[in-house]
C-alpha cells in the first residue's frame, strides 16, 4: 500500500519504525498481512508488498533496514485484531443466546453493543445487524427492524448479507392473509378427549361364526358313549375279547352306513 510505503521510508528520518502510520492504515495493512500468512505467503514478501514493492529484491536500503521492525509491528497488530474479533464474536454470541432464550430486550442491548464495537460494514457486522433486526421485531419495533434491512440492502459490501436482508424484508412487508373461522382447522384438545372418555357407548365385539355341526357316524356315537370296565380286570383274554368285539362293531356300523347310502 502506498501509504504504508511512505510511512516506512519516513521512519528512516527519525519518525520511528512506523509508529506515525495512521491507525486505520495500520489495521488494514495488518489484516492483509495476516490474510497473506494464512494463505501460505512469505512474511518478508508480504512486508515488501505492504511497502509498495513487488518483492523483497525491490526494497530500498532504508526499507530493508526497517523490514524486520515493520514485520513485528504488523504481526503484533494482527494478533491484537484477532483477539478483538474474538471478543466481538463472543459478544455477538451472547446476543444470539439471549434472543434464543426469549430475552429480547437484553438481546437488543448486547447486539447493539457488538455492532458498535465491530462496525457495520464487515461480515460479522452484517450478521450482527441481521440478528439485531430480528430482536427489534420480537420487541415489537417493526419499523426499526425494516430500517435495518433496508440499510443493509443499500450499503453493506457483502452480497450474501444484502440478499438475506432483502429476503427478510420481503417477508416482513408481505401482506398478512386473513383466515376466517370456517377456514381454520379445529383440533380437539386432549383434555376434552379425556373428559368425554366416559361418555362413549360401548360397542359389542363381533362373535365368531358357529361351526356347522356334522352328524356323527354310528361308531363315533359308540365310542363317545362307551365306558370302560369300572374295576381292574386282570385277565388278558377278557381285554382281548373286548377289543375284538369293539372292532367288529365299528366295522359293522360302517358297513351298515355305506349300505344305507347306496340304497
Amino acid at each position: 500500500m502506498p501509504a504504508a510505503a511512505d510511512g516506512g521510508k519516513s521512519s528512516g528520518s527519525g519518525s520511528g519504525s512506523g509508529d506515525s502510520i495512521d491507525a486505520r492504515i495500520l489495521d488494514s495493512a495488518a489484516s492483509d498481512f495476516a490474510k497473506g500468512m494464512l494463505d501460505g505467503g512469505d512474511s518478508d514478501e508480504l512486508v515488501a508488498q505492504q511497502l509498495g514493492n513487488a518483492s523483497v529484491s525491490e526494497m530500498s536500503p532504508v526499507q530493508s533496514q526497517y523490514k524486520d521492525a515493520i514485520k513485528r509491528k504488523l504481526e503484533e497488530r494482527a494478533e491484537e485484531l484477532r483477539r478483538e474479533r474474538e471478543a466481538r464474536a463472543i459478544q455477538f454470541g451472547r446476543g444470539k443466546l439471549a434472543y434464543e432464550r426469549g430475552q429480547y430486550p437484553a438481546s437488543v442491548l448486547l447486539l447493539e453493543q457488538a455492532l458498535e464495537e465491530e462496525g457495520p460494514f464487515t461480515q460479522l457486522g452484517g450478521e450482527v445487524q441481521l440478528w439485531l433486526a430480528l430482536a427489534y421485531q420480537a420487541c415489537g419495533r417493526e419499523e426499526d427492524c425494516l430500517s435495518v434491512y433496508r440499510n443493509l440492502e443499500k450499503t453493506h459490501p457483502v452480497p450474501a448479507i444484502r440478499r438475506q436482508a432483502n429476503g427478510l424484508r420481503y417477508i416482513m412487508e408481505a401482506p398478512k392473509l386473513e383466515i376466517s373461522a370456517d377456514e381454520r382447522v379445529q383440533i380437539p384438545v386432549l383434555t376434552d378427549l379425556e373428559a368425554n372418555k366416559g361418555n362413549r357407548t360401548p360397542v359389542a365385539r363381533p362373535r365368531p361364526p358357529k361351526k356347522r355341526e356334522v352328524p356323527k357316524t354310528w361308531d363315533e356315537e359308540f365310542w363317545d358313549q362307551y365306558q370302560g370296565p369300572q374295576g381292574l380286570v386282570r385277565n388278558n383274554y377278557v381285554w382281548a375279547a373286548a377289543s375284538i368285539a369293539a372292532t367288529l362293531a365299528a366295522v359293522y356300523g360302517s358297513y351298515v352306513q355305506r349300505a344305507g347310502i347306496l340304497r
